[in-house]
Order: C-alpha cells, then structure tokens, then sequence
C-alpha cells in the first residue's frame, strides 16, 4: 500500500479546480482581468515566487465561462513556435499538417492568425494564448527562434481574429525584451505587475487554508491561528513579502511530520509542537530532498536519482526542461549506470513531487517541480559531482585554440581526467602539446649534453696546454741564463693556458648551474601536482568517501614515491 502524500499543494501551481483554497488574491484577480479587457496581449511579470502563474490558472481561469474564452497554456519545450502550432493542433478537429521535424506547419503560409482563426471556426470562442514562464525562451532560445517568435508575435497582434495574449515572466528578464521591440513594436505597451504577497496578510491565508473545508477529511488541526502565526515565523521574509510556495512547502511538511507521529485510524493532526527551532525553508527542502533520495535508493541505486536531478538543473541552478533522450544522453557522459528503465526512474521521481511532467503535442518533457527545489538539488551535488562540473569548464575553456598549451595548463588538465575524461578535440591539443614540450625537453636535453661534452673537450684541453705550459717553463727555467726570449715566451705560454682552464672551469659551473635550476623547476612543478592531489584527498575525506581519496593519493605517490605527507596521509586512511 502506497504512503500518503500530503494534500497541499507543495510545489505546484493552483489550477482552476482550486478555487476554493485560492486565498488572498482577490483584489490582484479583478485587477488582472480589468487590465486584460479591452487589449489585443498583455505582459504580464514579477518576481520569482509571486505566484504568477497560480495567479492565471487558479484566478484568471474562473473570472471567464468556457462561452467567454478558450485557453491554451503554452511552455517553450524545444522550441516556442512549434508548441504554439503543437497546442492549437491538438484542440483542433481538422489537424494542421505539421513537419516533423521543426514542428512547424509543412505549409509555411500558414501563420499563427490562420491557426487560430481554424480553431476559432471549430470552437466559436475568443483564443486566449497564455505563454506561461516566457522567460524560458529569452533564456534557451537560440537567436533564429526568438526572431522567427517575435515577428509571428507582431503578426498575430495585427491580425483580425478573436485572440488575446499574454506573456508571463519573471520581472528580472524584462530587459531581454528590448532588443526585439523592433520586431513587435507594441511589446511593452499593455503591462500588469504582480507582488509577492504582503507578511500581514500571509497569516490569513495560512488560517484559511488551514480550515478550508476541502480538507477537513484529510487531517486536524489544534488551534489554527497560532499554528498559522507559528508558521509565519518561519518563512523567508524580504522586504515584508513572502512566497506562497513557500507556505505550502511548510504546510506540507508539518503534515508529513504528523503523518509519521499520528494514529493510523485517525487524520493526522496539525499543530505547533511539529515545528522545530531549527526549521527554515532550506532546511526543509533539504531534509524532503534527502528523504526522498534515500527512499529511492534500493530501486534505483546509490547515485542515479541524483545525478539524474543535477542534469535538470542548469549552471545557476534553476530548472531546465529536457525530454527523455536528452536525458539518457546526459546521464551516459556522466558514466553512473542506471539499475532500471530510466522512464521509471523519472516516474517514481514525479509521484514523490519532485519533477513533473510536461506535454507539448506529441512532445513530452520532464521538468524538477520549482526553481527553489532546483536550488537544493544544486546544493546537495557530491564533491565528485562538482569536480566533473569544474573539469566540463575547464574544458570548455582550454578546447578553444591550437597552440600547445602551457605546462601549468597540462598540470590542472591531468587532475580534472580523473573525473572527466577529455572530449575528443582537447583530447587532441592535449596530445599535441605533451609531444610538443617532450621534443622541447629532448631538444633541450641534446643541447646540455653537447654543451657538457663542448666543455668536457675544453677542459681536456686545457689541461694539456697546462701540462705543456709547465714543461715549457721548467725548461725555460734552466736554459734562462741562455734564453730569456724562450722565457718570456713559455711565461706568456701558461698565462693563455691559465686563461683557458678558468674559461673551461667557468663553462661547466654555467652548466652544473642550468641542470640543478632544470631539477629544481621539475621538483616544483611535481610539489605543485601533489598539492592539487592532496587537496582533491582531503574533500574526499570531508564528504566521507575515504576510497577515492585513497586512490588520489596512490596517484600522487606515482609522481614522487618518497613523499612524506602524502605517505602519511595513506596510512591514517588504512
């Protein structure tokens, strides 16, 4: 028998069958419909955790009757012209012949006026298309969609045809807008800001949730406006506002806690002794991420759920939309096995709340639940998990180029191969440059050997001039009283002699010099390679896993086998 999930919303936007625990944007629901009447589009944006889109699915949605609107909710997926034509071909009768592979209409007269205007002569209600996280294309889109978006945008604007739109997004992407106004004029024309809720009047919201009816089966509450007021202490609050999300993020929580703590023939029971003095919105997310993970792990395996989550996530850890064979792609370079079908995986993942899915057409996409969540999945990535992300940088940064690179640069690249191996170009610089500094150090070897022979020769040689020198002078010594000239000539004879053993003496000082300054940059060059495998060691230590610090540092004697710290280092891990 299947556990229970908690009846709050946690993560999920409110959707039209919500109505009746949809507290607290009253005024902001009138407001949103006054100022889409009478528009051809509206953008409508705020800030992350305004609670937009619940706003539109939840408020807007029963402002109308089905006569007075029919409405599409549109998301990116691979491309925003596509689920356009995607969401209007699936509620149409009489399908629109689509290309397979672009998504887009095989007869390229076909616009989205004449989409709607087909559908609008099925269905005889106004077309409201509501482009829900429209930042995702701003963000994602590659140059050619968001121009081909922006002019169809303008078209449809223009065309006479019974349609609305409105572009939702988070405010702190507005700016991207601008450079397409040249393509849609009117872009900024008709707004509508929505703001996180007011701290005076989360609480009530927090009461009224608490006693909607709706969940009167599903669990009991001890005094519900001093739970609320206990709750409230909780959240993030910023300049007075506070996420909506994150009231229910709490709410579920405590009734989990409840759950586990409770009578199994009874609903749980909410109250204030289920919170904890160290509880805040991270914490809480940590510890159902955690929770979650670990319940996943006889199924799936120690590492696949999470290294599955961290490829749904981006560098800024915000959520990412990514289909199936996407993902299977991204979970291979990674090189963790999966233990089951990774459909499954994705499956069990979406009934604990953590991803959901999302359907364009025939296109189907999976999604982590909130970018809040994503943030926590970003946090918990391993130490290993992080050092293949750094490695996948710097390989991005050093794949560019030809010329050979730098020693230093091989040094930092033969760390981060034990995490990620090289892609197949860098693989290549990389090969090029160590037979590049190999010829240069053979060549550099040749040359101190031929200097040291050079001036072995010297020496040799002036030694024997030396000898000869001395010979000439002893003789020159008992015949000077015959020859003074002979004299001179053997005294001038052993100077230059002199002169040639100093040069020779001096010539292969120079060169014992250059090869204990050769020793002394290897020596540097192998101490800084272990310092970078002693600190890979030591945050393997940190995050417990003692074998692959172990492997670091059998790695780091195979540069210099007499090191003393890295010895003992190895044998504290024994």
């Amino acid at each position: 028998m299947s556990k229970p999930t908690s009846p709050f919303k946690f993560l999920d936007a409110y959707g039209q069958e919500d109505a009746d625990i949809f507290f607290g944007r009253e005024a902001e629901t009138q407001a949103l419909y006054d100022a889409l009447s009478g528009v051809k589009h509206l953008l409508v944006y705020g800030p992350s955790g305004a609670g937009k889109t619940s706003l539109i699915e939840c408020g807007l949605r029963n402002q109308f009757s089905d006569a007075d609107w029919y409405a599409l909710t549109i998301r990116r997926g691979k491309s925003m012209a596509a689920s356009v034509f995607a969401e209007i071909n699936q509620a149409l009768q009489q399908k629109i012949e689509l290309h397979p592979a672009t998504g887009l209409p095989v007869d390229t007269s076909i616009g989205f006026g004449q989409a709607i205007e087909d559908l609008f002569a099925e269905r005889y209600q106004p077309v409201y298309l509501l482009f829900d996280q429209f930042e995702e294309l701003l963000i994602s889109g590659q140059e050619a969609e968001k121009q081909d978006f922006f002019t169809r945008l303008h078209d449809l604007i223009r065309y006479k045809v019974p349609c609305r739109v409105m572009l939702i997004m988070r405010e702190e992407f507005i700016g991207h807008l601008s450079e397409f106004e040249p393509l849609c004029p009117s872009i900024f024309q008709h707004r509508f800001r929505l703001e996180k809720m007011r701290r005076s009047a989360v609480q009530d919201v927090i009461f009224n949730i608490l006693e909607a009816p709706r969940y009167q089966s599903r669990f009991r509450v001890d005094d519900s406006e001093k739970l609320a007021a206990s709750i409230l202490k909780k959240l993030p609050d910023r300049q007075q506002e506070i996420e909506l999300t994150h009231v229910q993020v709490f709410l579920s929580e405590i009734w989990d806690r409840a759950s586990e703590t409770g009578e199994n023939d009874r609903p749980p029971l909410l109250h204030r002794g289920l919170l904890r003095s160290d509880d805040n919105l991270e914490t809480v997310l940590d510890s159902f991420l955690k929770k979650q993970l670990s319940e996943l792990k006889s199924t799936h395996g120690d590492e696949a759920p999470l290294e599955l989550l961290a490829c749904m996530i981006s560098e800024r850890y915000t959520k990412l939309q990514l289909g199936v064979l996407e993902l299977q792609h991204d979970l291979q370079k990674t090189g963790v096995p999966l233990q089951t079908p990774l459909i499954d995986l994705l499956q069990d993942l979406e009934s604990r709340r953590i991803v959901r899915q999302l359907k364009s057409g025939e296109v189907v996409q999976f999604e982590i639940s909130h970018d809040v969540l994503a943030l926590v999945v970003g946090k918990n990535k391993t130490t290993e998990m992080k050092l293949r992300e750094d490695a996948a940088r710097l390989y991005a940064m050093y794949e560019k180029g030809n010329s050979p690179l730098s020693r230093e640069a091989l040094d930092e690249l033969r760390f981060y191969q034990h995490y990620k191996p090289y892609p197949g170009k860098l693989a290549e610089r990389v090969r090029g440059s160590e037979q590049h500094w190999a010829k240069k150090d053979r060549e550099a070897l040749e040359l101190a050997q031929r200097q040291a022979e050079e001036e072995r020769v010297l020496k040799e040689q002036a030694q024997v001039n030396e000898r000869r020198a001395r010979q000439r002078t002893g003789l020159a010594a008992i015949v000077s009283v015959i020859a003074l000239g002979l004299a001179l000539f053997a005294g001038w004879s052993y100077i230059d002699a002199n002169s040639a053993r100093k040069a020779a003496d001096k010539s292969a000082k120079l060169a014992a010099q250059k090869t204990e300054e050769a020793e002394k940059a290897l020596k540097a060059r192998i101490e800084l390679e272990i310092k970078k495998y002693l600190t890979a060691a030591s945050r393997m230590e940190t995050s417990g896993d003692f074998d692959l610090a172990k492997k670091i540092l059998d790695e780091a004697l195979k540069l210099d086998s007499t090191n003393q710290e890295v010895k003992q280092r190895l044998n504290k891990l024994q």
